[in-house]
């Protein structure tokens, strides 16, 4: 069968095995796209949508003037979802294309697997459902680097405003763009073009590239560097170092995209070194390593989420495809991407398979999709449980202890205003406010908060627990969520042992 396979995919030639692979993905994003609700992150963005604003609180702009293009029209899970379902095609192209130019004198076959490599990371799967700040800046960092190289080759002035464009686009999605100038920058100066900055290209190109992050630097600089502030605290903050720390974060980003972009992504990196003159290795190592010792080292100090090094990994793929077809000889070469593969196709079949059956039910304690499942219901149990309460309380809003939860429950209560009774400032507090000393209001939490949420529920004078609300998957209970009557709130820094 794999060799009939082969076949068949050697007939197709690599670009067009890549489109034929990049529209079987498409489709089947498409037909699980509307068959649950938002995650906490798609919500949040979503959101960002509903209230269009220069910049935000802890990202960028992009993610969220999308989806308000979308949300005058409709505001259903399936047309939120295109955004990510585009982008994500469009990245797969995008990074065909990048492959061959980086490595031109080798087969296009090298620019295939990188692809394939790309699409068997879970997360990126999920990046390519999900609208996250990741999913426009990676298809933006790689025709940046594409056009770059361009730029460097043929001299053409629109080359180097398309690289200017994509760096500001880069910029617009999330902070990590940041890395890409670092990277052009030092790549320019290593392949001894700084005679380049003798035409107007470059100047062009970076000027156009801060007038599309103008917004930004706007927004930061009319709310007292809010952005900037928080994302410096990020892997900065005066916490021990902990090695621990450091390899839970790789371990989860192992297996959060898949065991064989890991590992050979990394053996990959490390034989570049040896070779880092070559102007494809070059700029490849200048575009991964910086991201990823930029969280390696913050991840010693707090949880890094596997997420955040997207483009690192994304990026690697065709350096870690190029060292796998010279090494594939290699009998422990092949069973180890045997593996992988079978990891992530059993993995991202089961995940499709949730999003297109999310009524199945779930053998085991916890379901996989009950993080997203039960929302519209209990946002509406809780306006219909404020609407009552108003009659006791007059300025009775929705609650819920934090800024996750209040993603989920202030999209689908919307336009209701959900506040946060915690003592971490963030876009909720700009949205709605935070919640005044004697604030009342219902509060949402779900079984899986119940326990680590109670020191917030303890900062109210009283919190009056209503019937709860189960959500099933067949007869199985996938999540429960608890309402509860809050009155008096006494502050964030309350002792909960006090009366």
């Amino acid at each position: 069968m794999i060799k009939a396979g082969a076949a068949r995919l050697r007939s197709l030639g690599p670009w067009r095995a890549t489109l034929a692979l990049t529209l079987a993905v498409a489709v089947l994003h498409l037909l699980a796209a509307g068959r649950v609700p938002l995650s906490a992150d798609e919500a949040h963005y979503a959101l960002y949508g509903l209230h269009p604003d220069w910049s935000y609180f802890d990202h960028p702009p992009l993610a969220g003037w999308l989806q308000a293009l979308v949300l005058p029209f409709t505001q259903s899970e399936f047309a939120l979802r295109l955004w990510p379902v585009s982008l994500f095609a469009a990245t797969t192209l995008v990074l065909f294309r990048f492959a061959r130019r980086l490595f031109p004198g080798e087969s296009e076959w090298l620019a295939f697997w990188s692809v394939a490599l790309y699409h068997s990371g879970l997360l990126f799967q999920i990046l390519g459902m999900a609208l996250l700040p990741e999913t426009p800046l990676l298809l933006f960092a790689l025709l940046g680097m594409l056009a770059l190289l361009n730029a460097l080759e043929r001299g053409q002035l629109a080359s180097w405003l398309l690289f200017g464009l994509c760096i500001g686009l880069a910029g617009l999605s999330k902070y990590t763009a940041v890395t890409l100038m670092f990277t052009a920058a030092v790549f320019v100066i290593l392949q001894k073009r700084l005679d380049v900055l003798r035409t107007p290209g470059p100047w062009l190109a970076v000027a156009l590239a801060l007038l599309l992050i103008a917004p930004v630097l706007y927004w930061n600089a009319t709310h007292d560097w809010l952005s900037f502030r928080y994302q410096l605290g990020h892997g900065f903050r005066p916490k021990d170092w902990e090695w621990a720390r450091v390899g839970i974060s790789q371990l989860a980003q192992c297996f959060a995209y898949a065991p064989g972009i890991y590992v050979f992504g990394l053996i990959a990196l490390v034989a570049g070194l040896k070779a880092w003159r070559e102007r494809g290795v070059q700029l490849s190592l200048l575009l991964v390593l910086p991201v990823l010792l930029l969280f390696a080292s913050g991840s010693g100090r707090e949880e890094s989420l596997p997420h955040w090094t997207a483009l690192a990994w994304a990026g690697s793929t065709p350096l870690a495809a190029r060292w796998l077809l010279a090494h594939w000889a290699h009998r422990a070469v092949r069973a180890f991407s045997y593996f992988s593969g079978g990891y992530s196709l059993a993995l991202i079949l089961l995940l499709h398979i949730l999003f297109l059956f999310p009524s199945l039910p779930f053998p085991g304690k916890h379901h996989p999709l009950a993080p997203l499942a039960g929302w519209p219901q209990a946002a509406e149990r809780a306006a219909l449980l404020r609407t009552e309460f108003l009659h006791e309380q007059p300025q009775a809003v929705l609650l819920v202890p934090n800024w996750s939860l209040a993603s989920r429950l202030a999209w689908y209560a919307r336009p209701l205003p959900v506040q946060v009774p915690d003592e971490r400032f963030d876009q909720f507090d700009l949205w709605f406010g935070s919640p005044a000393a004697g604030a009342a209001g219902v509060m949402v939490v779900p079984d899986s908060s119940l326990k680590s949420t109670q020191r917030v529920r303890e900062r109210f004078a009283s919190c009056e627990a209503r019937e709860p609300l189960p959500v099933y998957a067949g007869s199985s209970t996938v999540v429960t969520f608890h309402f509860y009557l809050c009155r008096g709130y006494r502050g964030p820094d309350v002792n909960p042992t006090t009366p």
